[in-house]
């Protein structure tokens, strides 16, 4: 099955042609040494990530109107509050990994109604990976529709997470041996998780809406869950865009995950 039989709405086909736009930008900056600051937290921006956040804007506000804009890049003034729907957007998902030439890194879009994402895409420009999604959907990569994996033990399964963490002592329960991988976007670890590459992604530190808002939906239409660490739903658009977890997995992994890290204090 491909998407020529599924009819995405006018929104979802905006975006989808705009963010393979703005995945042309980034090649041409992939390993050509764009310019580079730090920001206020001290994390790394380069003007690829500039350049690309506006030419996302200009195209999509011009194509998409009534819509909310929320992006890394910009300074959060709030009106997208007063917008029906509001889009959500990463220009560029793992900088870490796009200025050192590494592959694992994406644009990540969502459009959000109501607090919950109801269009999303992921697009990997270096690996020709174009992840989509739209409510009551399912989801797609290049076309071919996904599912998450049907794991269900932790022993051996695939796990994409920050592989330290797994060994700290502070764990009550040891975890099982599993094979873990690191991407540096977590937009790209959910994406992952969506197509069963992964059976599950996990991230312990605050993530924000950009981070995480697309691959929500894609991880839920492929037949997945994605919760905090106390298995709450998230929602997004709220005022304040941080969340302090993110847990996205196989269904049939989802709650032994959760056993294991609800306790936790964050």
């Amino acid at each position: 099955m491909n998407t020529t039989h599924i009819k995405f709405s006018k929104d979802h086909k905006i975006i989808k042609e705009t963010i393979i736009e703005g995945g042309k930008i980034a090649l041409k900056w992939f390993n050509n040494k764009p310019n580079v600051w730090k920001k206020e937290d001290g994390s790394d921006v380069s003007e690829a990530d500039i350049e690309i956040d506006n030419f996302l804007q200009v195209e999509l506000k011009k194509r998409i109107s009534d819509t909310g804009w929320l992006s890394e890049e910009n300074k959060d003034d709030y009106s997208r509050l007063n917008y029906d729907k509001t889009l959500i957007v990463d220009p560029i998902d793992g900088t870490k990994s796009f200025l050192t030439g590494k592959k694992d890194f994406c644009i990540s879009i969502a459009l959000i109604k109501s607090g919950r994402p109801i269009s999303a895409i992921i697009y990997n420009p270096i690996n020709e990976e174009l992840f989509e999604a739209e409510k009551n959907k399912g989801s797609w990569l290049n076309s071919k529709k996904i599912f998450t994996a049907k794991t269900s033990k932790l022993e051996n399964s695939k796990m994409c997470a920050f592989k330290p963490m797994f060994s700290h002592p502070a764990w009550k329960k040891p975890w099982p041996k599993m094979f873990i991988d690191n991407k540096n976007s977590i937009a790209y670890r959910m994406a992952l998780v969506s197509n069963g590459q992964f059976d599950s992604m996990m991230a312990l530190n605050t993530k924000s809406d950009w981070d995480i808002a697309a691959g929500d939906l894609l991880i839920n239409e492929s037949g997945g869950k994605v919760t905090d660490h106390k298995g709450n739903q998230l929602l997004y658009n709220l005022r304040n865009v941080s969340k302090k977890s993110i847990i996205g997995t196989c269904i049939g992994l989802h709650e032994k995950i959760i056993e294991r890290v609800k306790g936790i204090k964050l």
